[in-house]
């Protein structure tokens, strides 16, 4: 390692020479020597005092000793310097120079080659001077320097009182000396990060002086930016050791851009691991720097900024991160200020203010609100900036007030006063538009608002509000007017119920029929607002005909709001807390303790003067302050009320006491008791058995008596407690003992009666059983008309739908059964016995006089009572309202066609059980006759059937409700399926399009059809009157009794449309066979024997003659020639024999008629079997037909001119769809028009090579002609067998009917690689059209952001036209329709298996 002694010289001396300041030699040697900002110094001066200048670092000498350190170059080599720096010391005194012995001028001395100074220490920094101890001392080595070199310094900086010329002139002298000595040097420009340029030119000039011959190399440096600073003395040394590869000399701009992008990168990896490292704001510089100095990039910062830099940055974090901090507080501050705006100001025009003063007046009035302190606080002490910092704050949920006085928070009321403005003006907006669109008679239901966008354009409201606002108003009001429209035209259907009352016995409906409703409804305003969505009209119309054939409640048009359902609801609730039990009623209340097992007591304590006080302090004491009891771990509280001497406090006692306790004392005071009992007790009906199981216990309190008089009275109160059932309690004995007595009397009496009035009223120990009817849909609260029923103190309920009360009637107490139920739930009681109905119907609602018209008439002999419920204001109501006025009328004068009773009920009125007591007499003096009626019209077996005990009254159990019935294309179009959304293609779905009867039945499952045997009542008995349902059961009862097997099933046939029965009925053997199935029951009904049970013979060998063959009378009905004839009326059936002789020419006749019938239904089957292997035949004639080619298959004009497998018109559509429509929401869901799409068939049927795009047919339309050409155009894709397979493999069959594997039935993926060989059985031709059509819907579906069109739903529109399946009636298309969408959607999402050929499923 070569060493070096390396002399900085430069222009000294007084400020006269150098200026005001040095030229940087100091700076340059102590960046050089301790290049770390820590240990480099600025200031640096010259002028000393005498001792610093004799002291041992100065040493009396004018240079100063830096020390030795050690460099590398890039090439490895490392010198070691010694750095003396010639400098001229001034004394602080003279501010002239020391003189030390004889002393050459500054330029002369400077370039001397040899300096001598012994024991002469390093300097550091002018603070050393004095105290040299405290640093560190290193001495010059042997006192003596041999200079290798020089570093001449010429500064570049402008400073005052000094010329460039002088230390030009200077810096030449030197140079000349230097090189006279043959010394290498280095001419070094100092301060060039505050250089002149004039003078960086002359120092350029100097360098560049050609007496000089380039030995002199002119390095540019900065000691405050530490640039070029090791390159000035290692290049020094290099021409020292005469290297030839010197370093190269870097100019200063490059230097200090190299040294600001190192700078750069050392500033923001220490800034970044700052902001990684501290993250709380209240960490401490030395915590901080303590913790980031296991760092390097902090290490190498510090090195080159200093200690100084890096506590300045870490500060500036610090600030940082508090004011992040400060501004999460504050935004939390304002999210809770702008909900306390919604909730203490949310009525702007509450500040009655301006806008430029509208913050201030908020503020004051929140400050001033009620609510203040629940949101805000106020603290003088600390800002919020503050509180901050406070650990105490941290808790504080509410927001400071100062917060308030900030621009952010005035922003968030400014905000909130434009928002609650702009939506009040939004509001106002859509009420606007709203009442518009309820103005306007020209929106209708089922019309877009694309349709009647035209009538709103220029209104305010509508151009003020969104795109999106005004749909959805629209929507609301589309769906309020359909909602309403339809509770219209149930109430149209409704209206005709004497017309509907033709189709309820009746099973077929046929598409006459459905035309005959239409004709009769049709002018009807209601009718005619549906004509948009006539779809759902015919499902409706379809639905109430489901009704009127079986009338249950879960097909009731009111299904959500039936009276059947709402009576449960109202009996179970008011049953509860008006039971006359004393825990409900209010005996046994909750205490005030909350605990739901503590009781409260209710004692009225009755006595006369002061005796009722007198016990009452005796209670008190042994119970408490508080009145508390406790019995068998149960605490009871007690309330009092005293009677003293005033016995008309009997008539204060209410449901709510529990108990009465009654004391005398002397003869007056129990004659007086003794009368008040007997009194209330007689008048106990005028008080509603108040006193009924009221638990009541008689004290004897004997006071100044004598021995006898005392006996006398205590046997006179044992006498009247056991004539009145209650406890007798003498006082004799300890009086607290006696307190408790009768309290644990009174709790027992309420728990024997609580537990014995749950005990059920059997239903057949009634007196009078009553039917209250109310119809579906009365705009009125049924809990009015209930609550006088509910409310009588001695009810019990009986059932779900029926209730018993005790009532006198006449001079005696009887027991009603009142019966509440809807209308159509009388069906179920029409053979039992009832002795009276009351018919409730609205007095605005004309549906609900013509349906109590019909009932009214079905039972005319029994007595009836009608109410009319009016609105508010009773008589009024009359007279205020033409519709009330007419129906009122009109429902007194059916109450006169029957004979009945007529009244009116206001909605807001209460009344009591008395309202109904003159029906109730009515009813009771018609009993008797109106039981002889019921008697002759049961059916009386040995059983007990029939009776009032065991009535029939079994309904059958109605099918599930549908929310919806898919039906075919609406009467009156063309059938194309593309009408309404979801519409079913005719080929599926032909029902009501064909002319053929369509069976109610059908629409029920074959597990859910309802079962009507012949013995229970049949929807016909409704309607029958009380004669036809006589002569029915009377013939029914001999079948009853004799039959036991089944009849041979009957061939269908079509049927009249005059009262079809439900079910065949059982046919009676006769011998050893069966009656032929076509002989109708009613012809075989005849009884044989006496009129009584035991009285009836069953002689062998009865038949039925040949003449009583028709087929022309319902099966419940009477034939007319027998009827005339007297066979089979009531009084003649008893009588009706046959002698022996008829009954073998009968028998013989009937052998040869079954077996002439027999082979001809042999016949019959073999001509079946026949036509079924023709169609078989044809089938796969078919079958074998579809692998002919394209062209013969689908016609000329449906085939490429390439002599492509898929028809032009489908590759036409579908290019067309798919460069137009598949942008367009709703694509094949909404419909296109009917001209367009038959305009669309006519040209391509005139030039098969028509361009779509030239007919201007909106996409829509396309879309509807392609559905119409796979649905009328193309022949079926799939054939029948092909279907059942595609059934199977949906899943529709069940495990146990289908062909298939179970485990295939079950694996979905099993099912999916049954469907694709099933696909690849289908001919070339249809697997060619298939692969098309589904390549399309993959497209659609892809973009099903933009049409809403997703596999599913495409999957909904498309199966029925794709897979046509004759439904036979509604219930299997129901069952079928899930999984046939299933199938399609399947085949959209698995297409590049099922088509494609690839191995993969794609997982949807």
């Amino acid at each position: 390692m070569r060493q070096f002694n390396i002399s900085v010289i430069g222009l000294s001396g007084t400020e006269k020479d150098r200026g005001q300041v040095g030229v940087g030699k100091s700076c340059l040697c102590n960046r050089f020597m301790r290049p770390m900002a820590d240990d480099y110094f600025i200031d640096h001066i010259s002028v000393l005092s005498q001792s610093d200048f004799s002291g041992r670092i100065v040493n009396n000498d004018h240079f100063l000793y830096w020390g030795d350190v050690r460099k590398t170059t890039d090439e490895g080599v490392e010198y070691q310097f010694n750095i003396i720096e010639q400098t001229e010391f001034m004394d602080d005194s003279t501010f002239q120079a020391f003189k030390v012995g004889k002393m050459d001028p500054y330029s002369k001395r400077c370039t001397a080659t040899k300096v001598f100074s012994a024991e002469k220490l390093m300097y550091i920094c002018k603070n050393q001077l004095g105290i040299e101890k405290e640093y560190e001392q290193k001495v010059m080595p042997d006192g003596r320097l041999s200079i290798d070199g020089f570093v001449v310094v010429f500064d570049v900086s402008p400073v005052p009182n000094r010329s460039v010329e002088k230390q030009v002139e200077f810096v030449q002298n030197v140079i000349a000396s230097i090189l006279k000595n043959k010394k290498p040097l280095v001419l070094v420009t100092t301060k060039n990060d505050d250089a002149y340029e004039l003078y960086v030119r002359e120092a350029e000039k100097i360098s560049q002086r050609k007496d000089y011959k380039s030995t002199v190399q002119l390095i540019e440096t900065s000691a405050h930016e530490s640039i070029n600073i090791d390159l000035a003395f290692l290049l020094l040394a290099q021409m020292i050791d005469k290297v030839k590869n010197r370093v190269k000399i870097i100019s200063y701009q490059e230097s200090a851009k190299s040294r600001k992008e190192l700078l750069d990168t050392r500033s923001e990896a220490v800034t970044r691991l700052i902001r990684n490292q501290i993250t709380d704001y209240h960490v401490l510089w030395s915590q901080g720097s303590k913790m980031l100095s296991q760092y390097r990039e902090w290490n190498e910062f510090l090195n080159i900024f200093g200690h100084e830099a890096g506590q300045k940055l870490f500060r500036r974090h610090m600030k940082k991160l508090r004011d992040d901090h400060l501004n999460k507080k504050l935004l939390q501050y304002l999210d809770k200020f702008a909900l306390a705006l919604e909730y203490l100001l949310p009525d702007i025009g509450a500040l009655n203010i301006s806008d430029d003063d509208a913050w201030e007046c908020a503020r004051n009035y929140l400050q001033n609100h009620i609510e203040f302190e629940q949101y805000f606080f106020e603290c003088p002490q600390a800002s919020w900036t503050e509180l901050v910092d406070m650990d105490e704050a941290e808790d504080e949920a509410r927001i400071p007030f100062d917060v308030l006085e900030t621009s952010e928070a005035e922003t968030v009321f400014r905000n909130y006063l434009n928002s609650v403005q702009q939506d009040k003006k939004k509001i106002g907006w859509k009420q606007q538009f709203k009442m518009l669109l309820e103005e306007s008679g020209f929106v209708t239901p089922g019309k877009q608002l694309s349709e009647v966008r035209v009538l709103f354009m220029g209104r305010e409201c509508f151009e003020a509000l969104s795109e999106h606002d005004c749909q959805q108003i629209y929507d609301i009001h589309q769906d309020e007017i359909i909602e309403k429209s339809k509770q219209n035209f149930v109430e149209l259907l409704l209206e005709h119920a004497q017309y509907f009352l033709q189709f309820k016995n009746v099973d077929n409906i046929t598409q006459e029929d459905v035309r005959q409703i239409t004709e009769v409804i049709q002018e009807d305003s209601r009718y005619k607002m549906l004509d948009r969505l006539d779809q759902e009209r015919r499902l409706m119309l379809v639905q109430h005909l489901r009704f009127i054939h079986c009338p249950v409640r879960d097909h009731c048009p009111f299904f959500y709001n039936c009276v059947d359902g709402l009576i449960e609801e109202v009996l179970s609730d008011k049953s509860t807390s008006n039971h006359k039990t004393p825990s409900v009623g209010g005996g046994w209340k909750s205490s005030s303790s909350g605990s739901g097992t503590d009781r409260t007591l209710n004692l009225l304590i009755v006595g006369s003067e002061h005796l009722a006080s007198d016990l009452l302090n005796d209670i008190r004491i042994c119970t408490g302050s508080k009145g508390e009891y406790i019995y068998e771990n149960q605490t009871y509280y007690l309330n009092y009320r005293i009677a003293n001497g005033d016995m008309e406090a009997f008539k204060a006692i209410d449901v709510y006491s529990s108990g009465l306790i009654c004391v005398y004392s002397n003869q007056q005071s129990f004659e007086t008791l003794k009368d008040n009992l007997e009194r209330t007790l007689l008048c106990n009906l005028e008080l509603e058995d108040k006193f009924e199981n009221l638990p009541i216990v008689l004290v004897y309190q004997p006071q100044d008596l004598k021995e006898n008089e005392v006996e006398y009275l205590r046997n006179e109160g044992i006498r009247l407690s056991e004539m009145l059932h209650c406890d007798f309690i003498d006082h004799t004995q300890n009086h607290q003992k006696y307190v408790y007595d009768i309290l644990n009397i009174v709790i027992l009496s309420l728990k024997l009666t609580e537990m014995k009035s749950y005990e059920p009223y059997p239903s057949n120990h009634t007196d009078l059983r009553i039917l209250c009817c109310i119809f579906c849909g009365d705009q009125y609260d049924i809990e009015n008309i209930v609550q006088p029923l509910v409310a009588e103190s001695t009810l019990v309920k009986a059932s779900e739908h029926s209730i018993i009360v005790d009532v006198f009637i006449g001079d005696a107490k009887r027991r009603v059964e009142f019966i509440l139920s809807s209308y159509h739930g009388t069906s179920q009681y029409r053979d039992e016995l009832i002795h009276g109905y009351i018919y409730f119907y609205s007095a605005k609602r004309r549906s609900s006089l013509a349906n109590l018209s019909l009932l009214a008439a079905q039972n005319a002999n029994i007595p009836l009572q009608i109410i009319a419920v009016t609105e508010s204001g009773g008589v009024n109501a009359f007279f205020n309202s033409d519709i009330c006025q007419f129906l009122i009328t009109e429902g007194n004068a059916v109450a006169d066609r029957f004979k009945g009773s007529f009244m009116t009920f206001s909605a807001d009125q209460y009344v009591k059980f008395a309202f109904y007591n003159p029906f109730l007499k009515t009813a009771w003096d018609n009993k008797y006759e109106v039981e002889n009626l019921h008697v002759e019209e049961s059916i009386t077996l040995d059983s007990g059937e029939g009776t009032l005990e065991n009535s029939v009254n079994q309904m059958p159990r109605p099918p599930p409700r549908h929310e919806s019935y898919m039906l075919s294309n609406t009467l009156g179009t063309d059938g194309s399926g593309s009408e309404n959304y979801e519409m079913l293609p005719t080929r599926s779905l032909n029902s009501l399009n064909e002319e053929r009867d369509i069976s109610l039945d059908e629409i029920y499952d074959d597990n859910e059809k309802p079962k009507h045997l012949h013995q229970n009542c049949t929807e016909s008995d409704s309607c029958a009157s009380s004669t036809e349902r006589r002569v029915r059961q009377q013939n029914a009862a001999y079948y009853n009794k004799a039959s036991s097997k089944k009849p041979v099933a009957a061939k269908k046939q079509k049927k009249k449309k005059v009262a079809i029965p439900v079910q065949t009925p059982r046919v009676p053997p006769f011998g050893s066979y069966v009656s032929p199935p076509e002989i109708p029951l009613h012809y075989q009904r005849m009884a044989v024997g006496g009129g009584g049970p035991g009285e009836r013979k069953k002689p062998d060998g009865v038949g039925v003659p040949e003449f009583l063959k028709s087929d022309k009378s319902p099966e419940y009905s009477m034939v007319p020639e027998l009827a005339a004839a007297g066979i089979f009326g009531a009084e003649n059936m008893p009588e009706y024999n046959m002698n022996a002789k008829c009954l073998k020419d009968f028998e013989k006749l009937e052998k040869r008629r079954i077996k002439e019938e027999t082979a001809r239904l042999r016949k019959l089957q073999e001509k079946e079997k026949e036509q079924e292997k023709k169609l078989k035949r044809k089938l796969k004639q078919n079958a074998k037909g579809q692998t002919e080619s394209a062209e013969a298959q689908f016609g000329k004009l449906m085939i490429s001119s390439d002599k492509d497998e898929t028809p032009i018109f489908l590759n036409k559509c579908v290019e067309f769809i798919e460069k137009e429509g598949l942008d367009s929401e709703g694509i094949y869901r909404v419909p296109g028009s009917r001209a367009h799409v038959d305009m669309l068939f006519q040209r391509f049927e005139e030039d098969a090579n028509t361009e779509i795009d030239s007919l201007d047919i909106p996409v829509n339309a396309v879309a509807t002609a392609l559905k119409d050409f796979f649905s009328k155009r193309l022949p079926p894709l799939f054939s029948k067998d092909i279907i059942k397979e595609l059934e199977e493999i949906a899943g529709s069959r069940g495990v146990g009917n289908s062909k298939l594997n179970v485990e295939v039935k079950t694996d979905r993926s099993c099912r999916l690689i049954a469907l694709k060989s099933l696909l690849q059985k289908l001919p070339h031709i249809n697997f060619a059209i298939l692969k098309y059509i589904f390549q399309h819907f993959v497209h659609v579906s892809d973009n099903s952001k933009l049409n809403s069109m997703d596999s599913k739903n495409l999957a909904i529109c498309w199966w029925p036209t794709l897979i046509p399946i004759d439904f036979t009636d509604m219930g299997h298309f129901e069952q079928l329709r899930p999984y046939l969408e299933d199938i399609v959607q399947t085949m959209i999402d698995q297409f590049p298996y099922l088509f494609c050929g690839k191995d993969a499923f794609v997982m949807v």
